[in-house]
C-alpha cells in the first residue's frame, strides 16, 4: 500500500557532459550543516564551472530526456525548471537529510531529479512515515516484510543515471572516502508544471 513514486532513467546526452575535476572548496548555502561545494539555489551565468551556455545546453537536454519518459508513463509532459544547480563532493564532504520542499510561501514542485554526471554514488533516501516502526519485529529482516519495513534505500546508480522523486521525500548524501582523490558531481533539479 501506498507505495513512493521514483523513476530512474539514463540520461541519453550524458556523453555531451564532461567537466573538469575542481579541487576541494566548502561552498555550502546558508543552513547548510556539511561541507560541500554548492551552486545552490541555481548556477549563476558567471560560473567558473558550468558556463551559461552549457548550463542551458544541459538543461534543454534533461528535459527532453525527462519528458520523453514522462511521455512513456503517461504523466503531465508540460514541465518547465524551477530550480537547477551542482553539488561537489570530495572526501568527507556530503549532504543532510532534507527535502526539496521550499518555505511557506513559494510554489512546491511537482517532481525533483538528481542526474549522476561524475563518479556516482547513492542518494540515501529516507521514509517519512516513522510509524511503521511499530510493526518492527526481531528478524524482520529475513521475512517477505523486508523491504516494506527498511527505513532507506540507496538505489544503485551510475555516471549518467537520472533519478526523478518526489519533492517530499527527505535524502542526503554520506561523506565517501572514494572520492578522497577525485570529485563526485551531481546536478539537482525542481521542475514543475506549466
Amino acid at each position: 500500500m501506498f507505495p513512493v513514486p521514483a523513476i530512474k532513467i539514463q540520461f541519453k546526452h550524458h556523453h555531451k557532459y564532461s567537466f573538469p575535476e575542481i579541487p576541494e572548496t566548502d561552498n555550502r548555502p546558508e543552513g547548510w550543516k556539511i561541507p560541500v561545494n554548492s551552486s545552490f539555489p541555481g548556477i549563476t551565468d558567471n560560473d567558473k564551472l558550468v558556463p551559461a551556455h552549457i548550463r542551458d545546453n544541459l538543461k534543454r537536454d534533461l528535459h527532453e530526456n525527462i519528458v520523453e519518459a514522462f511521455q512513456q508513463l503517461k504523466i503531465p509532459t508540460n514541465i518547465e525548471f524551477l530550480q537547477f544547480w551542482y553539488n561537489i563532493y570530495h572526501e568527507h564532504q556530503g549532504q543532510e537529510e532534507h527535502t526539496h520542499l521550499p518555505e511557506v510561501g513559494t510554489k512546491i514542485p511537482f517532481w525533483s531529479g538528481i542526474y549522476y554526471n561524475k563518479n556516482a554514488s547513492p542518494t540515501t533516501f529516507k521514509r517519512s512515515d516513522y510509524g511503521y516502526r511499530t510493526h518492527k519485529f526481531p528478524g524482520h529482516e529475513k521475512t517477505a516484510l523486508a523491504e516494506c519495513l527498511c527505513e532507506t534505500f540507496s538505489p544503485y546508480v551510475t555516471d549518467g543515471d537520472i533519478i526523478l522523486f518526489p519533492p517530499y521525500l527527505e535524502h542526503g548524501v554520506k561523506a565517501e572516502p572514494k572520492h578522497k582523490n577525485k570529485m563526485r558531481l551531481t546536478f539537482s533539479f525542481n521542475i514543475d508544471l506549466i
